[in-house]
């Protein structure tokens, strides 16, 4: 499964939805807007454009951080940091699909017991959204894999190279972000990944991507 997450400022288009359109109509599993430096208004804003673009292509869309709009956009799923899910319980508890990022297996184990429906755990590779921060590495990411029953998708310096061996460690699929925002040609792009990961919609090691 391949899931793109968002940065408006690497855009290869100087046109940020146009940007989100083209990687939509290349056919990702799924498109997490990932805009957090926004005000909730503008964030909202971009979250109505994403999630029809998304709808027109047959691509499931999912909010980042702002939980108000999640909830308002009432598509089913949110995504959350680990610190929001335990501050957050009570308004998180009316979504169909949770997905929480965790950076180690403790904070895995705790998500899942908490509710989580799905985890995206990192930096797995060092990444240009975090530099100087040295990746976790394929053990500790087979170590979540296994130390949990709920999907495990591999985030931080996923590209060509790196998504075999994240998939290989047992999870359930990769999340992409600058190989997918800089992309002139987003369907070859993820054209290759497939080919590399292997076959777009086969089953994870939990048997379902998605609640």
């Amino acid at each position: 499964m391949i899931i793109v997450i968002t940065d408006r400022k690497i855009s290869a288009e100087p046109d940020f939805l146009r940007q989100v359109e083209v990687i939509a109509d290349s056919s990702p599993d799924m498109i997490i807007l990932r805009e957090k430096d926004l005000s909730e208004a503008e964030y909202r804003y971009l979250a109505v454009e994403c999630m029809r673009i998304c709808s027109n292509c047959n691509v499931k869309f999912c909010v980042n951080s702002f939980i108000k709009t999640a909830a308002a956009l009432n598509n089913g799923r949110v995504q959350v940091s680990f610190g929001s899910l335990t501050s957050n319980a009570d308004k998180l508890k009316d979504f169909k699909e949770i997905w929480v990022s965790v950076h180690s297996r403790g904070e895995a184990t705790e998500a899942e017991r908490m509710g989580a429906t799905h985890l995206i755990y990192g930096n797995v590779f060092e990444t240009s959204c975090k530099p100087g921060v040295e990746g976790k590495g394929i053990k500790e990411l087979r170590e979540v894999c296994k130390a949990v029953g709920i999907p495990v998708f591999a985030v931080g310096g996923i590209d060509l190279s790196t998504a075999v061996a994240a998939v290989n460690a047992g999870c359930d699929g990769v999340c992409v972000r600058s190989l997918m925002m800089t992309s002139k040609d987003p369907a070859e792009t993820v054209g290759e990944l497939r080919k590399r990961i292997g076959r777009g919609g086969s089953l994870g090691r939990s048997g379902s991507y998605f609640v």
